[in-house]
C-alpha cells in the first residue's frame, strides 16, 4: 500500500460540488507545494481520472521530491537548465521508488521491539517488506516520469520552438523518458488468484460473528462479517460496498437484490479519499445468508445510537464508530487483522483476491453446468456457451458487455483446464 513520504502528505481536497483533487502538503511548512499544486489541480484533473489514482500520482511524486531532497539535488535548476538527471541519478531514484513506505501493523511494531504480541506471533511473510510489488513499482516511476515530464514542458513553453536551445531540451526530454522507462517493468505480467480452495470455508467459518476465533471488535462484528460477506458472495471492488446506500437494497420480495450504483463527487459523501466504482452499476441477486447478515447489521446494530452516534444522518449502508461512512483503509485494516492472526492466508488477501475467487466459483459452477447439460435436454438457446458465460460474468462484474477483462480473473481456471488437457493427449501418445 502507498503511504505519506517522511517530509510529505497528500489530501484529498472536496471542492464546492463535491468535485475532489489531491493536494501535496510540504510537512515542514504546512504549506501545499506550488508546482504539484498546479499539476494535480490542472493537469490531473483534466484526464478525468478518480481522486484516488491522483492522490496515487501525487504519491509518488512526493517520494521523488523527497528522494531529491535528500541527495541534494534542485529539480527545478535541472528542469530549468534541461539537464534533468544522469543515467546514474535515476537508477537510484527508480531504486528509491521501489523502497515500501507500508506502515507496521500494531503486531509489527511490538515483535520489532522485542515484544510478544498477546494473541499470537506475528509470520514472517506479514512483516514489513523491504520492496513493493512490481506493478506497484511500475506505476511509481510512470507516475514520477509524467510529472517531471509536465514540468520540463512548462519549461520548454518559455524558449522559441526555432531555437537550437528548444530543440536540445526537447531532446534530452525525449531521451531520458526512454532511460527511465528502459529501466523498470511492468508489474502487469503477474497472475492474480482468489483464496486457495481448502481456505473458503475457514475464512467463512472466523469471519462469523459467533467465532470464537473472530478477530475483530465484539461491537463491530456484524458490521464486519455483512461487509466481508458482501465481498465474497457478490465479488464486489472494495469501493463498491462502502458506496452503497439503504436505498440501494432492495430486500422486500421474493428475490432481494441490491443496486450498484457510480457515484463520482457525490455530495452526499463527506470522504476525502471518496470510495469510486470503476465499473458499471448493476442489479446483484441477494442470497438468503447475506440477506440476514446485512439486515441483522442493519436493524440491531448499525441502529444503536450508542454504539454508531450520528449513524441516521448518513445514507451509506456501512459505517466507522462515530457514525460517519466507512474510510477504505479501515477495510484495508480488516484484512491486515485478518492476516496477522492467522498466517495460513495469503499475505494478499484483500476484497481483490476475493473477486478473484468468486471468479474461480463461478467458473466451476459454469463448468458444472456445462456438464449437467450434456445428459440433460435444454433447448439450444438455453445452453450455457462459453460465450454466454463470458456475457453473465461481464455483467455481473460490471465491465462493459464485450470487454475482454473476464480473462485475466480466471487464471486458476485455465491453468486446471490445460493441465487436464495435457494430461490426456500425454496418456494419448503413451497408449498409442
Amino acid at each position: 500500500m502507498l503511504r505519506d513520504s517522511a517530509r510529505y502528505s497528500v489530501n484529498n481536497v472536496i471542492m464546492e460540488g463535491g468535485e475532489r483533487f489531491a493536494l501535496l502538503i510540504d510537512k515542514a511548512t504546512g504549506l501545499p507545494d506550488p508546482f504539484t499544486t498546479r499539476y494535480s489541480a490542472v493537469f490531473l484533473r483534466s484526464k478525468g481520472g478518480s481522486v484516488n489514482s491522483m492522490a496515487k500520482a501525487m504519491r509518488a511524486v512526493a517520494l521523488a521530491l523527497e528522494w531529491a531532497g535528500t541527495r541534494g539535488i534542485d529539480l527545478t535548476q535541472r528542469i530549468d537548465s534541461g539537464d534533468l538527471l544522469t543515467q546514474e541519478e535515476t537508477t537510484d531514484l527508480v531504486n528509491w521508488l521501489r523502497l515500501s513506505r507500508r506502515k507496521p501493523t500494531k503486531a509489527e511494531k511490538l515483535t520489532a521491539q522485542g515484544v510478544k504480541p498477546k494473541r499470537r506471533a506475528v509470520d514472517t511473510r506479514n512483516s514489513v517488506p523491504d520492496i513493493v510489488d512490481a506493478e506497484t513499482h511500475y506505476a511509481r516511476v510512470l507516475d514520477v516520469r509524467a510529472y517531471i515530464a509536465w514540468r520540463v514542458e512548462l519549461a520548454l513553453h518559455r524558449i522559441p520552438i526555432a531555437s537550437g536551445r528548444y530543440r536540445d531540451a526537447a531532446q534530452k526530454l525525449a531521451d531520458w523518458k526512454t532511460m527511465i522507462a528502459g529501466q523498470v517493468r511492468s508489474g502487469k505480467l503477474a497472475k492474480k488468484y482468489g483464496l486457495p480452495p481448502e481456505l473458503r470455508a475457514r475464512f467463512l467459518e472466523i469471519v462469523h460473528p459467533d467465532c470464537s476465533e473472530n478477530p475483530f471488535d465484539p461491537a463491530h462484528r456484524y458490521r464486519n462479517y455483512a461487509l466481508l460477506l458482501m465481498y465474497y458472495e457478490l465479488g464486489l471492488r472494495r469501493a463498491e460496498a462502502l458506496v452503497l446506500k439503504t436505498g440501494d437494497l432492495r430486500f422486500s420480495g421474493n428475490q432481494p437484490s441490491l443496486h450498484v450504483h457510480r457515484r463520482a463527487d457525490d455530495p452526499d459523501d463527506p470522504r476525502p479519499d471518496e470510495p469510486l466504482v470503476k465499473t458499471a452499476g448493476r442489479l446483484l441477486p441477494v442470497g438468503q445468508n447475506l440477506r440476514q447478515a446485512v439486515e441483522t447489521w442493519l436493524i440491531r446494530h448499525r441502529a444503536d445510537r450508542t454504539r454508531y452516534p450520528g449513524a441516521k444522518k448518513t445514507p451509506y449502508v456501512f459505517v466507522a464508530e462515530n457514525g460517519r461512512p466507512m474510510a477504505l483503509r479501515t477495510v484495508n485494516d480488516l484484512f491486515i487483522r485478518i492476516r496477522d492472526r492467522f498466517p495460513e492466508f495469503p499475505r494478499n488477501l484483500s476484497p481483490h483476491m476475493l473477486r478473484h475467487d468468486w471468479n474461480d466459483r463461478f467458473s466451476d459452477l459454469c463448468d458444472a453446468e456445462r456438464q449437467a447439460q450434456t445428459t440433460s435436454p435444454v433447448a439450444p438457446d438455453d445452453r450455457l456457451t462459453h460465450a454466454k458465460e463470458m456475457a453473465l460474468r461481464n455483467y455481473l462484474m460490471g465491465w462493459k458487455k464485450h470487454s475482454e477483462r473476464a480473462a485475466t480473473y480466471t487464471n486458476r481456471t485455465t491453468e486446471v483446464q490445460a493441465a487436464s488437457l495435457m494430461l490426456r493427449l500425454q496418456e494419448r501418445s503413451a497408449n498409442g
